[in-house]
């Protein structure tokens, strides 16, 4: 296996570019479990959505968890045609489809939540319990702090 490129100093002191390390090395973990079930990443982001809140659009859906409107719809589409979610019109406005989880969405969810769980935990696997404790605890902080900005604002 060849040696790791030298990093300079000024990226390892980047946090930007410390956390992007890690998602995509989080990521590529998550991805590959994800698709031996049949799955991707962003299908059970969707999922845990609509699982864990209520039925909500498909505007503000692609909104929470940064995809294009474009992508939405293929995203949304594809759960839809595999009975996982179902779209329907907004009764208050016809122009608005509203997304929920189906019964065999909410089962897919279930069963998904601990194989994301374990290939994040093999990702993160050099990292001490107290480490990820520290990282979830301060990614919560941060996300709290821009929610609370862009409220205010």
């Amino acid at each position: 296996m060849a040696d790791s490129p030298h990093l300079p100093h000024n990226l390892l002191a980047s946090p930007s570019f410390q956390l992007e390390r890690l998602r995509r090395r989080t990521r590529e973990f998550v991805e590959a479990d994800l698709a031996r079930e049949g799955f991707n990443l962003r299908e059970y982001w969707v999922l845990t959505y609509l699982v864990d809140g209520d039925a909500t659009s498909q505007t503000t859906l692609g909104e929470v968890i940064g995809v294009d409107r474009s992508d939405m719809v293929r995203l949304v589409d594809s759960l839809e045609q595999r009975s996982l979610a179902q779209r329907v019109k907004d009764p208050k406005d016809r122009r608005r489809q509203i997304i929920s989880a189906t019964k065999k969405g909410r089962k897919a969810q279930e069963k998904l939540t601990p194989v994301v769980q374990d290939a994040e935990d093999k990702a993160l696997d050099e990292s001490t319990s107290k480490q990820l404790k520290h990282l979830k605890k301060l990614a919560k902080s941060i996300i709290a702090s821009e929610e609370e900005t862009d409220q205010s604002a």
